[in-house]
């Protein structure tokens, strides 16, 4: 069995504004108060999870990727390293759970009142980026022959992830989509923080539809 990645950790939930292309991301930068500029424009989604998934986040986040920050730091490398004050920080944000007051130290916050009562199960919102200048790739879960637009002969064995054109499914609000999320740790000033980014989106399953890059790890995704 391969290690574990402690930058990586794959969860799902219910998707919410998405925002998979690139030039709808620079479109709707270029109409905010504070526009970055369009190199730095990247696409993004937002999964309302139940809390087993947040749980395994926040597991993650501290049992692996918070202390391999500590290991650069101490290490003297300068990509994701935090020095024990900082990570120390961030645990207390996590510990005190209350994740409207998080912005943007963490990608954790809470479920918008709007859609609150369309998902009274999610505890909580997870922010993820794509990749700067890039469309988000969008893939699905196929369970059988039958979710195929065009069978596949060669395909003997399911379920399978395909680009999600490839399929019957489409990505809504109120569906299922899973995401192996990369984490990156950042300084904000004298702040430290961390976020998540995802270079692909899976459908995993139809659910109730709400009005208005890195690899896909397939065991994560196709678990329950």
């Amino acid at each position: 069995m391969a290690a574990k990645n402690p930058k990586t950790v794959t969860i799902y939930g219910r998707l919410s504004f998405p925002n998979f292309n690139y030039q709808q991301a620079v479109a709707r930068n270029a109409k905010s108060n504070f526009p970055k500029d369009a190199a730095d424009v990247a696409p993004d989604f937002n999964l309302l999870v139940e809390k087993p998934q947040l749980d395994k986040f926040l597991t993650h986040v501290r049992d692996e990727f918070l202390p391999y920050c500590l290991e650069q730091s101490n290490k003297g490398e300068k990509r994701d390293a935090l020095d024990k004050g900082q990570v120390d920080r961030i645990l207390k944000l996590i510990d005190s759970e209350d994740w409207e007051a998080q912005p943007p130290y963490i990608p954790v916050k809470v479920v918008p009142e709007k859609t609150a009562d369309l998902a009274p199960e999610a505890v909580a919102n997870i922010k993820i980026s794509g990749n700067k200048g890039v469309d988000i790739e969008l893939k699905a879960i196929v369970n059988n022959e039958d979710e195929l637009l065009v069978p596949d002969p060669d395909l003997l064995t399911f379920p399978v992830i395909k680009p999600i054109g490839q399929t019957v499914h489409q990505m809504y609000g109120g569906c299922y989509v899973a995401a192996t999320l990369n984490l990156y740790a950042f300084i904000s000033g004298k702040l430290p923080g961390f976020s998540a980014s995802a270079g692909t989106a899976v459908f995993k399953a139809d659910g109730d539809r709400f009005g208005g890059g890195v690899t896909v790890d397939e065991d994560e995704i196709f678990a329950d």
